[in-house]
């Protein structure tokens, strides 16, 4: 089979959005199949340094640049602007092969759908997320962005009755959605070949041997927020819950995004400076897989995300989950790996979490181990190379019903003439 892959951010060794493209492209090649990817030119330098180091059969790539320089200033303008450009290139190439269908996987997300299903060959969209919204009682936390993050907000419910939207999604052989508020939106417009799939995965190699063993450790319990300090990752939120929380707890945060002057005067306004912990940048992989192994449990105070790979993360590692009863966690994160924590007003949601995590603090290290155990053989569910075999699967099935369509046309066609 040759699959045209298109994955705008794409790169060895990382995180997030190209680290999803990057596991996408090489398990699809690690299972025979001839894999194109469509690529930012940006991208190209760490994608051939990996290649050179690591060769991979079965694998093309194809460095897609903007023409316009000034659109480099937005980010999201340089994703639209390198769709067209995608298109243009994706036809060259299937002047030159014939690829069975196309699959889109990363930016994943459903407000700007993927047009490859113009090269009339089935495509794959997604998992894509994007139809969650943040809740309208928690504004407040956005701040400065609360008018952003409202007409954002608004676009997303007013997707399901773009005509664009309705059409390019129609077009699609099949969506697969990140979390169900997603779903809900593709279903909506008419998108019956559809279904939930979790936007990211782990590769084999990097779960913890075993689940935790809670009965070895002491002391404070110890909490990490782990993330780019966006202000929809609500970090004050975190905050907040921690400074009602009255057991011996810390939390260490993993992430950048903020100055330190900003970040240190959150703590020291809640006065939480002997509780709180920040190395003041971003960890690296190795660093924070360890920063999974040495705490006790995952705080994820995001209002708006797709999913989140550090619950994943965590969760390959053992480590059990509080969490916002939002979106992707709230679909993924299983119930007996979790404290899932129900929002209101903000007030009341601070103290929902305060008292989710002095409930984790009182449990009975056989309780953790047993919240640890749920989390690790979930997570072993959600590895790349079972993502990559679900997906071949359902390109057979995708291309079986193309067959199938086509043939009724050619007979239906054959029988009017």
């Amino acid at each position: 089979m040759r699959i045209l892959l298109s994955a705008y951010a794409c790169r060895p060794n990382a995180g997030s959005e190209p680290g999803v493209g990057w596991n996408w492209a090489t398990h699809l090649a690690a299972r025979g199949i001839e894999v194109h990817v469509l690529v930012a030119k940006r991208n190209q330098e760490p994608i051939e340094a990996g290649l050179r180091a690591n060769p991979i059969a079965n694998l093309h790539f194809t460095y897609v640049p903007v023409p316009y320089e000034w659109v480099k200033k937005s980010e999201a303008l340089h994703y639209v602007c390198w769709q067209v450009a995608a298109l243009k290139a994706a036809r060259e190439l299937a002047s030159k092969f014939e690829f069975h269908l196309a699959h889109h996987v990363t930016y994943a997300s459903v407000h700007v759908p993927s047009q490859l299903w113009r090269l009339c060959i089935p495509v794959v969209f997604g998992p894509v997320g994007g139809g969650q919204t943040a809740p309208a009682s928690m504004l407040t936390y956005f701040g400065a962005e609360k008018p952003g993050e409202r007409l954002r907000s608004t676009l997303t419910k007013a997707l399901r009755f773009s005509p664009l939207h309705r059409r390019w999604l129609r077009r699609m052989s099949f969506v697969l959605a990140a979390n169900r508020d997603t779903l809900n939106m593709v279903r909506s417009v008419g998108c019956t070949e559809s279904s939930l799939m979790c936007d990211t995965a782990i590769p084999t190699d990097y779960f913890a041997e075993r689940p935790r063993n809670f009965e070895e450790r002491g002391g404070a319990l110890r909490l990490l927020w782990v993330g780019r300090m966006l202000t929809r990752k609500a970090l004050p939120l975190a905050l907040d819950a921690l400074e009602q929380v009255h057991n011996n707890v810390t939390l260490t945060i993993a992430g950048d995004g903020l100055d330190s002057q900003t970040v240190h005067q959150m703590v020291r306004d809640r006065n939480l400076q002997h509780r709180v912990f920040w190395k003041g940048s971003r960890l690296t992989w190795t660093e924070l897989r360890t920063a999974y192994a040495e705490h006790d449990a995952l705080l994820f105070t995001s209002l708006r995300d797709s999913f989140g790979s550090q619950l994943l993360e965590a969760m390959a590692m053992g480590l059990p989950i509080v969490t916002l009863d939002l979106h992707g966690a709230h679909d993924w994160v299983p119930d007996r790996a979790s404290l899932k924590v129900p929002v209101g007003e903000p007030e009341e949601t601070v103290r929902n979490l305060a008292e989710a995590i002095e409930q984790y603090a009182l449990l009975s290290p056989r309780q953790k181990n047993q919240m640890s155990t749920h989390a690790w053989d979930f997570a072993k569910t959600l590895s790349w190379s079972a993502r990559a075999e679900l997906v071949d699967k359902l390109y057979q099935d995708v291309l079986t019903r193309a067959a199938s369509v086509e043939n009724a046309a050619t007979k239906a066609a054959t029988a009017g003439v």
